[in-house]
């Protein structure tokens, strides 16, 4: 008896501890594949903060841009506007739902997003891996941005 006890706790202590080591294991990874594609942007982020979701192939990550890193990524990656109302049921909309919540904060009127999804050429990265999709969202005053990827599967 006190063997089982041992084994599911032990099992229990585990898969807890799956969704941080994913995190540390993938989040340099993470940040180097994001700096790439910014640096198809000619922007260099002083800092960025990345994280993975749960144990999936989704991550995001945090960094401050100016407006004209902003306009320089918006059109080196050709992303779109994503609209902020719900009443234009857009690809990139029902995207945004699946990708969850944003990590850049503010008011719904005080944010914009962007994105471009289906593996384009744009989110190939040098590994020859590819983003699935990118959304950014962006605080339109202090210029806090959020990225959010996925992991293009094969």
């Amino acid at each position: 008896m006190n063997v089982l006890r041992c084994l599911s706790a032990l099992t229990c202590l585990l898969l807890m501890g799956c969704e941080s080591q994913w995190n540390a294991v993938n989040r340099s990874a993470l940040e180097s594949d994001i700096r790439a594609i910014l640096n198809t942007a000619a922007v260099v982020p002083q800092q960025l903060e990345c994280r993975m979701v749960g144990s999936t192939r989704d991550g995001s990550c945090s960094v401050s841009m100016t407006q004209s890193e902003t306009d320089s990524v918006i059109r080196a990656l050709a992303l779109d506007s994503v609209p902020s109302s719900g009443d234009v049921p857009s690809p990139l909309a029902r995207l945004v739902a699946r990708a969850g919540p944003s990590c850049a904060v503010g008011e719904p009127m005080s944010l914009a997003t962007y994105g471009l999804s289906g593996r384009p050429k744009s989110l190939r990265l040098p590994s020859g891996s590819a983003f699935e999709y990118l959304l950014l969202t962006i605080h339109k005053s202090t210029g806090q941005a959020c990225l959010q990827v996925s992991y293009a599967y094969g």
